[in-house]
């Protein structure tokens, strides 16, 4: 569960991804992708875990050599493909060549001494150039390339900014000046001579204010704030109308201006991880805003200046103390992707299940003890993300979510499951776990996708013939039931190419 923005929205998009809304979180999520063999999203979850705790970064690359090294294996599958069909071969060729993936989406690739990038397909994405030196995108949506002796700020849209890494190398071709990382403890005032750049990279610094003359800058359409000590912005940043995405992750704001409508092209914006409270009424007047992250701020109750926003697509308020939502929630109908995890929810309101357009609800670490039967209206949702709540029972309409690939919920004290589990025809992922189930209906036969399923610390002595049904399932986790041998017989001839992991009940 939870995985951040792109150019236009590169944490969020990748994915769906505001699966995640902190460094643990994000880190089991990825180690969950690796078990189900899913390298990709695990490093992308694991990239998401870094930008959560840049601290972490060794640990984090850790995780993703273990995939990397999941990756080769793959890729010597594909070469031994090679000699087996013409099809094969073609494919293994452009995978062969490919030695790092970018989320799920990229891979940088080598090969007749020039760098390019493949999508997953193995197809070269030709947007993005050939190259005589590249690396790979980092988690802000930048690839730092370099032909002809020009370096470039790369983003995922094919866009190349002429780049420059220190303040001394600034003139008027430079379109993207990228600091991050050089722990300033002052905004370099040579900045405000060179009104023509694009990009202004500040992440990871030292930085206590933003001087008002950030407002000559009229050019900017990207700026990195992020990992910073600020505490409050400049009236003047409401002058920066072309900007399009703002990072403030990482700060100590403990209020925005009301000046900051003034950005009337905004489209991303990162505020997740300050000390916010309230938004400003100027808020309401961002109406292009297409991504907004609020995670791990103050708001006890939900900021209404939101609901005005009709291009909002990605909304995060994940451990924000919100204690309830507005029934005016169905406002936000372009909504694709909602995290509201870990809060104080104790109820849904009806009108969520207007949200038509939802694909991803994240509502795991709340405390809510039912869910209203107007969830089964959310029909393009695919991921639904409510582990460790308080449900005992879940109502019947969860069977109408037809697009349902994934469902979370782990560690609540379920004890029977609706009949209609079986009509998720598309659902690949279920995890039960933690709950307490003492039987598993046999409508569950009917969801003949299931990849994965997770049952363990249950109070489980027997699983259904229908079992037998779910012939794609790979992995089956029984661990901590009380399974008696005969029947972890039964289930395993039942489930043949299926890999069980049944160790009992310890108490």
């Amino acid at each position: 569960m939870k995985p951040l923005f792109t150019f236009l929205i590169v944490v969020f998009y990748s994915s769906l991804a505001f699966a995640q809304s902190s460094y643990g979180e994000a880190i089991r999520q990825g180690d969950a992708a690796l078990r189900r063999g899913e390298y990709k999203t695990a490093i992308k979850k694991y990239f998401a875990a870094e930008a959560f705790d840049p601290s972490k970064k060794a640990t984090v690359q850790a995780k993703v050599n273990a995939a990397f090294d999941k990756i080769e294996a793959l890729r010597l599958e594909a070469e031994q493909a090679k000699t087996e069909a013409k099809v094969a071969l073609q494919k293994a060729d452009k995978l062969i060549n490919a030695f790092y993936f970018y989320a799920d989406r990229f891979a940088l690739a080598f090969k007749a001494g020039q760098f390019y990038f493949i999508d997953k397909n193995g197809d070269e994405i030709e947007m993005l150039g050939r190259w005589g030196k590249a690396e790979q995108f980092d988690y802000d949506g930048f690839a730092k390339v370099s032909d002809n002796n020009t370096t470039y700020l790369l983003d995922t849209l094919g866009n190349k900014f002429p780049a420059a890494f220190d303040v001394k190398d600034l003139k008027s071709g430079i379109l993207a000046l990228d600091l991050s990382h050089k722990e300033l403890t002052e905004f370099p005032k040579e900045v405000f001579q060179h009104k023509q750049l694009k990009i202004l990279r500040l992440g990871l610094c030292k930085l206590t204010q933003l001087p008002a003359e950030i407002g000559v800058m009229k050019s900017l359409i990207r700026l990195d704030l992020g990992s910073n000590k600020l505490t409050s912005l400049p009236p003047a940043i409401g002058q920066l109308e072309n900007l399009i995405t703002l990072q403030l992750n990482y700060n100590a704001l403990t209020s925005l201006p009301d000046e900051i409508g003034g950005l009337k092209n905004l489209s991303t914006l990162d505020l997740r991880n300050n000390q916010l409270q309230s938004l400003p009424d100027g808020f309401k007047a961002l109406g292009k805003l297409r991504a907004l992250d609020l995670s791990i701020n103050q708001l006890s109750s939900f900021p209404v200046e939101i609901l005005g926003l009709k291009n909002l697509l990605l909304l995060d308020l994940s451990v924000t103390k919100l204690r309830d939502l507005p029934t005016q929630i169905n406002n936000l109908e372009n909504l694709s992707s909602l995290d509201l995890g870990s809060n104080a929810l104790t109820s849904l309101p009806a009108e969520i299940g207007g949200l038509k357009n939802l694909r991803t609800l994240n509502l795991f670490e709340n405390q809510l003890g039912s869910l209203p039967a107007q969830i089964g209206l959310l029909s393009n949702l695919t991921y639904l993300g409510l582990n460790r709540n308080q449900l005992m029972s879940l109502p019947g309409d969860i069977g109408k979510l037809k697009n349902l690939t994934e469902l979370d919920l782990f560690g609540n004290p379920l004890k029977t499951l609706p009949p209609q589990i079986g009509a998720l025809k598309n659902l690949q992922n279920l995890d039960l776990g933690g709950c307490k189930l003492s039987r598993i209906p046999p409508e569950i036969g009917g969801a003949t996708n299931l990849v994965s399923l997770n049952l363990i610390f249950n109070e489980l002595t027997s699983l259904p013939e229908q079992i037998g049904n779910l012939k794609n399932l790979k992995e089956l986790f029984l661990n901590e039931n009380y399974f008696p041998d005969t029947e972890l017989a039964k289930i395993k001839r039942r489930l043949p190419a299926c890999d069980i992991s049944s160790y009992p009940f310890t108490e």
